[in-house]
């Protein structure tokens, strides 16, 4: 009787979380998107207009470019006097004005206009804001105190020994972005190749649609696991404090190109970057796209890995998400749960595909054979 109680418990608790989350999802889609949304309409017009003319080639060329660029200069501008207020609060304006920026352009240079469906919005809103308070008051702390201890057994002055800082600063920001990203390759392949880690993993394959906010969607449990391994190598390595900061800003950049939908023609710069276009095979429902192109920032480590795809004369599709699970969840608590109830979710789905499948052949004709005398 006890554990019944419990779970009646447990039930009841579950029903007014979701019920009060539910309810911030749709103020926070109504009251505070919908402005936004609103205005983004209107260019959707403009879309189909532009389309095939020398505007739309120009802007699907130079925006990554321009951007990429635009990165590098600001954020060594905000940090030529070392790590201050002004850094961090010009951090802040330089994301708000780039989201100002994408989110226009993927209304007007769209590649799935499937995708400017916004439902999902308000999720992910709360999704950033929620792992933000995780990543500065509970994940943040963790992985100081861990790459402390690691420090300490290890003398500090080896990084610097080994860090070239005599080359340029740019080469140096790219330098340490592949380092980085060698190790961010190897954790994020491992979560798509072993279940339980898969468990944490599927809530950022959750979306589906891509756009340059839902980048940040992810168990803020996964963030812990991923910010620790890329924080070790960082701290041991000891590049300057510059361009370790210029590292993040520019990844942070490539994050939100990597999940954009705009139209971009990037040349060989999908060869060299974790492009947009590259990127959606990863999203893919076909385990053969998805198990590939794992790298965050950079792709030549999945090139010489062989997890690479990117076949030519071929665009990925917009079919994206978890393949074979259609009941996954899409609420806000939904997906903080997910990796808690990963196994129900699982037998659910197999559920679902055996009673589609038993339908669909139940509704199929008995094909007679014929025979054709010569």
């Amino acid at each position: 009787m006890g554990m019944e109680n419990n779970s009646h418990t447990g039930n009841r608790l579950l029903r007014r979380l979701e019920k009060l989350f539910l309810s911030l999802e749709e103020f926070i889609f109504r009251y505070i998107h919908a402005p936004f949304r609103w205005l983004l309409l209107k260019i959707d017009p403009l879309s189909y207009r532009i389309e095939g003319t020398l505007l739309k080639k120009i802007l699907q060329v130079s925006v990554y470019p321009i951007f990429m660029a635009l990165t590098m200069v600001i954020g060594f501008e905000l940090v030529k006097n070392g790590y201050t207020v002004r850094t961090f609060v010009g951090t802040i304006v330089m994301f708000i004005f780039y989201g100002l920026i994408f989110a226009p352009l993927e209304h007007l240079i769209p590649f799935s206009r499937r995708w400017l469906d916004d439902r999902e919005a308000s999720v992910d809103m709360m999704l950033f804001f929620g792992g933000k308070f995780w990543g500065d008051y509970i994940n943040r702390p963790i992985q100081l105190a861990t790459v402390s201890l690691i420090v300490q057994e290890i003398s500090p002055s080896i990084g610097q020994a080994i860090w070239p800082a005599g080359l340029h600063p740019v080469l140096q920001v790219f330098l340490l972005l592949s380092i980085n990203d060698f190790f961010r390759y190897w954790y994020h392949r491992w979560m798509h190749q072993n279940e339980f880690m898969w468990r944490w993993h599927s809530v950022h394959h959750s979306s589906e649609r891509l756009y340059w906010f839902n980048g940040t969607r992810s168990h803020p449990l996964e963030g812990l696991g991923s910010s620790l391994l890329w924080g070790i190598p960082l701290a041991l390595v000891q590049a300057p404090v510059e361009i370790v900061f210029v590292t993040g800003l520019m990844g942070r950049t490539i994050g939100r190109f990597q999940h954009t939908n705009m139209d971009l023609i990037l040349g060989p710069f999908d060869y060299i970057f974790s492009s947009p276009k590259n990127h959606r095979y990863h999203h893919s429902k076909k385990v053969e796209e998805g198990n590939s192109n794992y790298g965050g920032d950079v792709i030549f480590w999945d090139i010489l890995f062989g997890t690479f795809h990117l076949p030519k004369g071929k665009t990925p599709g917009d079919d994206i998400g978890i393949n074979g699970m259609p009941n996954y969840p899409k609420t806000f608590l939904g997906l903080m749960l997910a990796p808690f109830t990963y196994g129900k979710i699982k037998k659910e789905a197999s559920g679902i595909e055996k009673a589609v499948g038993q339908t669909i052949k139940s509704n199929e004709l008995p094909v007679q054979e014929t025979h054709q005398e010569a």
